[in-house]
């Protein structure tokens, strides 16, 4: 008995929540203060085994990649007599002291729900944990124009990937449905206010004095507020991701892949390290690979190290995002945490037609988190590199000879 009215009890509490937001929350498409954008950029998906490796380093089981429903609806929303609440993160995902995410307002501070938009029980916890800051706010007026919210995804205001995906493909996406008379005056960025994010900015025709950090103000009153709503973060990429970021910055792709050999260290890096890096990594040097850490290039400086590249080898982490600038058919070596099992770079690798091999290695001791535990690369993981180094340096060194020949060059069959 007692079982059964638990059941009965518990089916109306869990839709409480759901009716709750139904009551307290506004659609884009249904707010009469909003114009809704219907999406017109084709997603269509990527086909994998056309242009990334079957085969996954390490032997079975297949790789269990970590996913999450795409969204219900994508588009664009240009809400008028907009309001913003920027929220602090609590202290275990706190990065950055200006790291921030919006709650999205009508002009009668009813939250908007959307795809994305934080949940009732995010504005809930953040409205009792911000509330003292929104009530400290002088208010600084109605901002005039239109402002774009970019981003809005993570709490990482400092994350090169997250800068990218999120915040550039933001603009892009924009721009494909708003015509050209109604495009953004200014962008709310997630910014750290370092010099790369800012060199990312210039490199895609933003202007500094378009920029609004999100810490800039605790509240926004805005004339106009622009959302992109899409797949964001690193679970579900859009099939256009790629083409957007290269569209961006006017990066014209390569023909063909370069001849470099990298291996990109993550040891000056606070979590996600190789703890046996140095074997791995004399092992790949031996192959003739250059080591590099990325921290201090210039965003083109790892443009041209990355396009210049025929092999690279990484830890999982941020670097990664430059396998974009990569020619088709250079091999990426990702060496993931089995805790940590992403498929952001899976995904951008395909649609950047390059080969992609994921290692799902072991996590040190002691540590949970698969976001910040630290790797270990297993002898028989760092032997099917090598093997993969070889198989791809013989097959380069075949197509030079049928060049020289001039033999037609058949497709490139990944290894399996």
């Amino acid at each position: 008995m007692k079982r059964v009215a638990r059941s009965v009890i518990k089916a109306p509490m869990k839709k409480i929540p759901i009716l709750l937001e139904h009551a307290c929350f506004v659609s884009p498409k249904k707010s009469s203060f909003a114009v809704w954008y219907s999406n017109k950029v084709s997603d269509q998906g990527v086909a994998y085994s056309d242009h990334i490796a079957a085969g996954e380093v390490g032997g079975p089981p297949p790789i269990d990649w970590r996913r999450n429903s795409k969204v219900k609806f994508s588009g664009v929303c240009v809400l008028s007599f907009a309001k913003l609440l920027m929220c602090r993160p609590l202290e275990v995902h706190e990065r950055h002291p200006d790291s921030r995410k919006a709650i999205v307002c009508t002009r009668n501070y009813r939250p908007l729900k959307y795809p994305g938009s934080q949940s009732l029980l995010f504005s809930l916890t953040f409205i009792r944990r911000n509330l003292r800051h929104w009530l400290k706010e002088d208010g600084n007026g109605i901002l005039p124009g239109n402002v774009a919210l970019l981003g809005n995804s993570v709490f990482d205001n400092a994350n090169y990937y997250h800068f990218w995906t999120d915040v550039i493909a933001d603009i892009w996406y924009i721009r494909q449905h708003l015509p050209e008379k109604d495009l953004p005056d200014y962008y709310l960025v997630p910014h750290s206010n370092t010099s790369w994010q800012w060199d990312v900015l210039s490199l895609c025709g933003i202007q500094q004095s378009q920029v609004i950090p999100y810490s800039g103000n605790e509240t926004f009153s805005l004339e106009k507020l622009t959302i992109p709503v899409r797949d964001k973060g690193a679970m579900n990429l859009p099939s256009w991701l790629c083409r957007a970021m290269h569209d961006m910055c006017e990066w014209s792709p390569r023909a063909q892949r370069g001849e470099r050999l990298i291996f990109v260290s993550r040891a000056d890096a606070g979590r996600r390290r190789v703890a046996n890096e140095e074997i791995i990594r004399e092992r790949l040097r031996q192959k003739g690979f250059e080591v590099h850490t990325l921290n201090g290039l210039s965003v083109t400086e790892q443009q041209q190290l990355f396009a210049s590249s025929a092999i690279i080898c990484a830890p999982h982490g941020a670097a990664l995002t430059n396998l974009v600038w990569c020619g088709p058919g250079t091999v990426i070596i990702d060496l993931l945490s089995e805790r940590h099992l992403i498929p952001c770079f899976r995904e951008l690798a395909a649609q950047n037609r390059l080969f992609y091999y994921p290692v799902a290695c072991q996590q040190v001791e002691g540590v949970t988190s698969g976001i910040k535990g630290d790797i270990v690369v297993s002898l028989a993981q760092a032997e099917s590199i090598l093997d993969i180094v070889d198989h791809h340096k013989k097959k380069s060194s075949d197509l030079m000879e049928e060049q020289d020949g001039d033999v037609p060059i058949g497709k490139s069959t990944p290894i399996s």
